[in-house]
């Protein structure tokens, strides 16, 4: 298959390129060149700005198109128009934040969008209706969870793994049974290979499924990968909120569960009747900490860096703990 990637070297999208090569695709990348130029030599390359140069795309034709780098309405409009009479097929990466009811609400596939509004989550749903107008009846939408997994930029979960990875008392966040719903970009980026190759269209959640992990098993996972014997001590959603934690940020991959009681209930049906699976969360982060190990962290360019958690800080964690032991 000839295979466009718009995108394709910061993380997910550096995962759909290695899958893609791994089983035979011809590969062209279009990106700024900003990240990875030493990434994948098998792939063609093609340098220009979605949002102001796609004169590298004219005159050329693939079998489909995976858009990993779609942020703005207008630029995916843009590269849609382009595109619709050279590609077959668009995977589209969107977001569940384009549904309007969540996280305060559990969400499926059907459930309503964002119609108005210039937020993440909104901007996300605009966009997904500029792909369906340039290419209707051609697009996968690929509202994605939260993605995990080596190479993450917005480090998350490898913020779990290094903190844990120090030892000592841990602050672990809410009711250890909690169900989480996490990704791994490699089962994401391979799925997403299935839409591009069956011209599968539709729309997705695509994330792991109710139940799959619990906040217990992603912490305890990297307990043992870590081998560093840290302790959790388990603070209520009360306790954390009263102490005024910032949830997402100081303690990632957290949401008081009385206000937030749809964060991890997100149906999944469609993307599950289509091939989507999750891999054990226990080899995601053991993957994590052998990507950490390696300078994972220190390898990590500015993409995204303004969404990735500010962490809880020593003195915070351990007031909490002391207040915990009262």
């Amino acid at each position: 298959m000839r295979l466009l990637i718009l995108g394709g070297t910061v993380f997910l999208g550096r995962h759909v390129v290695a899958a893609a090569l791994k089983r035979g695709h011809e590969v062209t990348l279009f990106s700024r060149g900003r990240h990875g130029p030493e990434l994948f030599p098998a792939a063609q390359r093609l340098r220009g700005d979605r949002g102001a140069d796609l004169a590298a795309l004219h005159g050329r034709r693939w079998d489909a198109a995976i858009d990993t780098s779609g942020y703005e309405p207008e630029h995916v409009a843009a590269s849609g128009a382009l595109l619709a009479g050279a590609v077959e097929h668009l995977v589209f990466v969107s977001s569940i934040s384009v549904y309007r009811d969540w996280p305060t609400a559990p969400v499926d596939e059907d459930s309503p969008t964002f119609d108005t509004g210039d937020d993440y989550g909104a901007l996300k749903a605009a966009c997904e209706r500029a792909a369906d107008a340039a290419m209707p009846g051609r697009v996968s939408h690929v509202r994605a969870g939260l993605i995990c997994g080596p190479h993450d930029t917005v480090f998350r979960l490898p913020w779990w793994v290094a903190r844990i990875a120090r030892g000592g008392d841990v602050v672990a966040p809410g009711e250890p049974q909690r169900g989480v719903q996490l990704i791994d970009a490699r089962d994401l980026a391979t799925w997403m290979l299935d839409l591009a190759e069956g011209r599968i269209a539709g729309t997705f959640n695509a994330t792991a499924p109710i139940g799959h992990a619990a906040m217990a098993d992603v912490l305890n996972a990297a307990v043992t990968a870590t081998g560093s014997g840290a302790t959790l001590r388990w603070i209520p959603d009360a306790a954390l909120s009263a102490a005024a934690i910032e949830p997402w940020d100081e303690l990632p991959l957290w949401l008081p569960e009385h206000d937030h009681p749809g964060t991890w209930r997100v149906g999944t049906s469609r993307a599950q009747a289509t091939g989507l699976t999750a891999r054990p969360i226990q080899q995601t982060v053991a993957d994590v900490w052998k990507w950490l190990q390696d300078g994972g962290e220190q390898s990590l360019g500015d993409w995204k860096a303004e969404a990735r958690p500010r962490g809880l800080s020593p003195e915070r964690e351990e007031h909490l703990l002391a207040t915990s032991r009262q």
